[in-house]
C-alpha cells in the first residue's frame, strides 16, 4: 500500500478513536445500559475500521485489473463487506450483552470521521490560506 493511502487510513482511524471517545462520554451520561452500549460501540467500530481497510485494499487492487475484471472484483468485495456488516448487526441483535444501537453507531464511525475531517479540518485549512 502506498504511503498516502496509509496516511489517510491512519487519519480515519484516529478520527474513529476520537468519535468513539465522544460517543462513550455521551453514552455514560445519557443512557442506562452503559455497558451494552459501549460494548456495541467498540464492536461496531472495530468492524468498521477493518471494513474500511478491506475497502482500501480492494480499491487499490482493482485499479490494476482490466475494466471488466475490476468491476467483477469490486462487486464481489462489496458483497463480502456488506455481508460482514449484516453478520455483525445480526450478532449484535441476538446478543443480550451488545446493544444494536451502539453497534450501528460504531459501524458509522468511519463515515463520521471522514465527514468530520472534511467539514472541520479542511475548512479550517482553507480559511488560513
Amino acid at each position: 500500500m502506498n504511503n498516502t493511502l496509509e496516511k489517510h487510513i491512519r487519519d480515519v482511524n484516529k478520527g474513529v478513536v476520537i468519535i468513539d471517545l465522544i460517543a462513550a462520554i455521551l453514552i455514560i451520561f445519557l443512557t442506562n445500559s452503559q455497558k451494552e452500549m459501549i460494548t456495541g460501540l467498540l464492536f461496531g467500530s472495530i468492524i468498521a475500521v477493518l471494513n474500511f481497510r478491506l475497502l482500501a485494499i480492494s480499491l487499490q487492487k482493482s485499479v490494476t485489473y482490466p475494466p471488466n475484471k475490476a468491476q467483477i472484483y469490486s462487486t464481489s468485495r462489496y458483497i463480502i463487506r456488506i455481508t460482514i456488516v449484516a453478520v455483525v448487526l445480526f450478532v449484535s441483535a441476538k446478543s443480550p450483552n451488545i446493544s444494536i444501537v451502539g453497534t450501528a453507531i460504531g459501524l458509522l464511525s468511519t463515515k463520521f470521521a471522514i465527514l468530520g475531517k472534511a467539514l472541520l479540518i479542511d475548512k479550517l485549512k482553507r480559511k488560513e490560506a
